[in-house]
């Protein structure tokens, strides 16, 4: 039998795929589930958050490695619960601490950003690199901001939460569909 070349590296598809996966659509949810909130809807928010934190907990199972169930459902259930957490939080606090100013948002998202770059390199073990840090800590502080701003225009904000979803779907879908064509094609050459 004739044996398959997919060009593409197993790694970095599992990379797309969890960019899509693990940031876009928890971006979109938080988005979604602020939108819900300020219109007195936080059940149709909480299924949002629920339904992106399994994506976000299946994409992070995913690592372009030979499958270790111990380590998947260690990363699926850490990551989704992390995930659901970290996303739940956000929401109520931007939705209930209304009268806090950007100093304190930009406080609490660095504070989110140290928490989640520990997470990742302790619990996940994805080892980010220590100047990182000084990279995740900023840009979640600004993270936010943007969102207090954004929620005080949610109504015109929404319209990019759905872009994001998009976004996030056609890259998980994508790249995980064709990291498992490619699982499945090297496994017809072995035969």
């Amino acid at each position: 039998m004739q044996t398959v070349n997919l060009p593409v590296d197993p790694q970095t598809l599992a990379a797309v795929l969890q960019v899509g996966g693990q940031y876009m659509l928890p971006i979109a949810a938080i988005l979604r589930a602020l939108y819900a909130g300020s219109r007195g809807k936080f059940p149709e928010g909480a299924v949002q958050i629920g339904t992106a934190a399994i994506i976000a907990g299946v994409s992070a199972g995913v690592n372009g490695q030979q499958p270790d169930i111990k380590n998947i459902l260690n990363d699926v259930l850490s990551n989704t619960v992390f995930t659901a957490g970290l996303v739940s939080f956000i929401v109520i606090y931007l939705l209930r601490a209304s009268h806090l100013t950007w100093i304190v948002d930009a406080v609490v998202g660095g504070i989110i950003g140290a928490v989640l770059w520990l997470f990742t390199n302790y619990i996940l073990g994805v080892n980010w690199p220590l100047w990182f840090l000084f990279l995740v800590i900023p840009a979640c502080a600004a993270g936010m901001v943007a969102l207090r701003f954004a929620l005080r225009q949610i109504f015109r904000v929404v319209r990019y939460a759905t872009y994001l979803i998009i976004i996030g779907l056609v890259l998980a879908l994508g790249a995980g569909g064709f990291l498992l064509l490619q699982t499945i094609m090297s496994g017809l050459a072995k035969t």
